[in-house]
Formats: structure tokens, sequence, C-alpha cells
């Protein structure tokens, strides 16, 4: 299966496992760190996302290279 990019709506999507807490923690120290990071509202200069919530998704990747996905399985829901 082909890995796909992680698209903001996919914060809601029940079908993607969220990351653990630890792992959530590591990629936003990451980003705390990086002077491309909008400290006021985690808003990444580079991809424009919310890292406090992008963080969170497993196939998200920094568009730096700071931290990457972790390879999962997307159920696609049809509807």
């Amino acid at each position: 299966m082909e890995q796909r990019k992680a698209r903001p709506w996919d914060i809601f999507n029940k079908n993607i496992e969220k990351i653990s807490v630890e792992e959530q923690k590591k990629r936003l120290d990451i980003c705390h760190g990086c002077d491309r990071l909008i400290k006021a509202t985690t808003q990444c200069k580079e991809c424009g996302c919310l890292m406090n919530l992008k963080t969170s998704l497993p196939h998200a990747f920094c568009p730096l290279g700071k931290w990457t996905e972790m390879k999962v399985n997307i159920q696609e829901v049809e509807g």
C-alpha cells in the first residue's frame, strides 16, 4: 500500500490511529527548537500546519526532514 500525505482533516479521522503521547512530545519538542515555528500559534512557517495537531498523525512528517512519518495502514472510508 502506498503511503499518502497527511491532510489537515486526518486529525478527525477515526480510522487513523494517533501516535503515542511520548512520540508526539518528541516531535513537538523538535518543532519548538526550530526557528521556522511561530511559537504563539504552534504554526510552521514551512508547511503552514498547526504542529500541536500535525505531530499526532503517524503519517505526517516535517518538511525540513527533522522528523519522519511512521508507516501505518489507513483505511479509507467510502460513503
